[in-house]
C-alpha cells in the first residue's frame, strides 16, 4: 500500500471501507438508486472506483466524472460516450454474443439541444434515447452508472445556461429512476465534492432527489485509523511506536484517509533523514504539510465558485473567525449574516453548505461551530485569515 495524497486510489492502495461498501451493495441489490453523502476528501471517489474494479458477479459498473460538463447537452454527451466505451462494451460482449451487433446498430450521430440524433435520422429526447440504449443492452447483468461531481454539473448548468435547464436535468434523472424498466437494468449512484442536497435546496428542487437512498461515508473510527497508519508505515518501511500513532490520531482529529496520508507523507521524508518518528517530528510534519498549497487552496476556491459575492464574504468571515478563535457561537454568525445583508434563509443554507462540504461542524454543541480539521484550520488561519 503506497501513501497516496490528493488522488483517488485504486487496487491494493484502497483502504477497506467495509461498512460503507456493504451499505452500498445492500442498497443496489434492493433496487435503490444512491446518493453517496460525505464532505470533501473523505474518499467517495475511491469507493466508487473500488465498486467499478470489484463488482459483484451479476453487475457491471461504469464510472464517469461530469465535473467539466457546463451544459445539459454536454452532460448527456459524456454519459453516452461512456455507455459506448470499448471497455464497457467488451465486458458485455463476454456474456451476450449478439450484443456487439446491436450496439453497432445504434449509430449515435450527434447530440443537439433537441435531443440525440441517431444514424437513421431519428431525433429522440434524452430520456427516450437513454431508454432505447438500455433496451438494446440485452444483458443478464445489471449496470451500475456512477456519476461523480453531479452537483458540480448542476451548478455549472445554472451558471452557464440557466436554472431551468438544471431543473430539467434533475427532473429527467428522477423520471429515469422511477421507470421500472430502466431501474430493473440500471442503478444510479451520484456523488461529488459539493453537496447535491445543498445545491438542489437552493433551487427549491429537493423533490427531484428525495427518492435517492442517501448513504453516508464517515471518518475512520480511531481503531481503524490506527490500523490504517500501521499498515501504511509497515508498507513504507517506517518504524513507529504505538504512542506516536496515538499522537498522530490526536493531532489529526478528523480521521479521514486524506489527512492521515498527508501527514505520513511528511513523516516519511523526516524518517529518511532521522530514522526515528517522535512527537516533535510529527509536529514538524504537520507544519510541513501546510506548505502544500495545492492540497488546501481548493477549499477557498470552492467557496468562490459556489457562492455569490455576498455569501462568499460571509462564509469567509465566519471561517476566518473560527480559525482565529477555534470556535464561533451561532449568535455571532447571525450577526455576521446581518452585516453582509443576507436573509435568514441565505445564511442558514450557506452555513449548512459549510457543514456538509466538510469545513466546520457543530457536533459537540448545536450552537458552537469549529473546523472539522485542525490542520485545515491552521492553514486557513495562516493563508486566508491573515
Amino acid at each position: 500500500m503506497k501513501i497516496v495524497v490528493g488522488q483517488a486510489v485504486h487496487g491494493e492502495d484502497f483502504w477497506k471501507r467495509e461498512d460503507e461498501l456493504l451499505d452500498i451493495w445492500d442498497a443496489i441489490e434492493s433496487g435503490s438508486h444512491i446518493l453517496i453523502s460525505a464532505p470533501r476528501r473523505v474518499g467517495k471517489t475511491s469507493i466508487m472506483h473500488n465498486i467499478k474494479e470489484n463488482p459483484k458477479s451479476n453487475f457491471i459498473a461504469i464510472y464517469i466524472n461530469t465535473e467539466s460538463a457546463d451544459s445539459e447537452v454536454e452532460f448527456w454527451q459524456k454519459l453516452f460516450h461512456h455507455m459506448l466505451d470499448e471497455e464497457f462494451v467488451n465486458k458485455l460482449k463476454a456474456i451476450a454474443k449478439n450484443l456487439w451487433q446491436k450496439l453497432k446498430g445504434i449509430k449515435l450521430k450527434k447530440i443537439t439541444a433537441a435531443g440525440v440524433e441517431f444514424g437513421d435520422g431519428e431525433v429522440l429526447d434524452y430520456k427516450e434515447a437513454f431508454t432505447r440504449l438500455i433496451d438494446d443492452l440485452d444483458s443478464d447483468k445489471k449496470i451500475i452508472i456512477m456519476i461523480d461531481e453531479f452537483a458540480q454539473t448542476i451548478e455549472n448548468i445554472i451558471k452557464y445556461e440557466d436554472e431551468k435547464n438544471a431543473n430539467k436535468l434533475l427532473k429527467v434523472h428522477r423520471e429515469l429512476r422511477q421507470d421500472t424498466k430502466i431501474s430493473s437494468k440500471v442503478a444510479f449512484i451520484y456523488a461529488g465534492s459539493i453537496g447535491l442536497e445543498s445545491v438542489v435546496a437552493k433551487m427549491g428542487s429537493s423533490k427531484h432527489i428525495n427518492d435517492l437512498n442517501s448513504i453516508k461515508v464517515s471518518q475512520l473510527h480511531p481503531n481503524e485509523a490506527k490500523e490504517f497508519i500501521e499498515k501504511l508505515c509497515s508498507n513504507n518501511q517506517i518504524e513507529i511506536a504505538d504512542s506516536e500513532i496515538e499522537y498522530i490520531i490526536e493531532k489529526i482529529e478528523w480521521l479521514i484517509p486524506f489527512y492521515i496520508q498527508l501527514i505520513l507523507q511528511e513523516c516519511k521524508k523526516l524518517y529518511r533523514k532521522e530514522k526515528n518518528i517522535t512527537k516533535e517530528s510529527i509536529d514538524r510534519a504537520i507544519e510541513n504539510s501546510l506548505e502544500h498549497r495545492n492540497h488546501f487552496e481548493s477549499w477557498q476556491d470552492k467557496l468562490k465558485k459556489a457562492f455569490s459575492n455576498e455569501t462568499y464574504l460571509f462564509s469567509k468571515e465566519v471561517l476566518n473567525l473560527i480559525s482565529e478563535n477555534f470556535t464561533l457561537d451561532l449568535n455571532d454568525i447571525i450577526n455576521i449574516s446581518v452585516k453582509h445583508k443576507l436573509s435568514e434563509d441565505e445564511a442558514r443554507e450557506t452555513l449548512h453548505s459549510l457543514v456538509y462540504d466538510g469545513y466546520i461542524n457543530n457536533n459537540e454543541d448545536r450552537k458552537i461551530y469549529r473546523f472539522n480539521s485542525p490542520i485545515l484550520r491552521m492553514w486557513w488561519y495562516q493563508n486566508v485569515a491573515n
